[in-house]
């Protein structure tokens, strides 16, 4: 019997190398782990390595139009709505539940905009890799 696989998609965000920013898309395969006492099957990626992690919370309104990631960083948004906008003007929406992974770490030349559009603040989980 073959194990059964998926995977998850996950937004990146990354400099261009050309002082510029782009959106991406990175899977993650998901690999049957186990089975519970029911007989349904556990889905799990490969752990990865992290260093640590913080919340945050943006409120109704916020924007910034020269953000940039400090760390490499996964982003998951908890609640709440945000847009993202790159420097080639790509706009993409994410909602509650949706991962980010952000590699835009050029300080020099930030190429991000964010705007906070639902009516509540959005919460953000952010797991620093590097």
């Amino acid at each position: 019997m073959q194990d059964a696989e998926t995977t998850m998609r996950i937004t990146t965000f990354s400099n261009d190398g050309q002082g510029g920013t782009v959106f991406g898309d990175e899977r993650v395969e998901l690999r049957k782990s186990y089975n519970d006492i029911l007989g349904a099957a556990i889905m799990m990626s490969g752990s990865r390595p992290c260093k640590r992690y913080f919340f945050s919370e943006l409120p109704p309104g916020f924007s910034s139009a020269k953000d940039f990631s400090s760390r490499r960083q996964l982003s998951i948004l908890l609640s709440g709505e945000i847009e993202l906008t790159s420097s080639t003007g790509d706009v993409r929406q994410f909602v509650a539940g949706d991962v980010i992974l952000l590699e835009d770490t050029d300080y020099e030349l930030p190429g991000r905009a964010i705007r906070i559009t639902g009516e509540h603040p959005a919460r953000v989980l952010s797991v620093q890799i590097d």
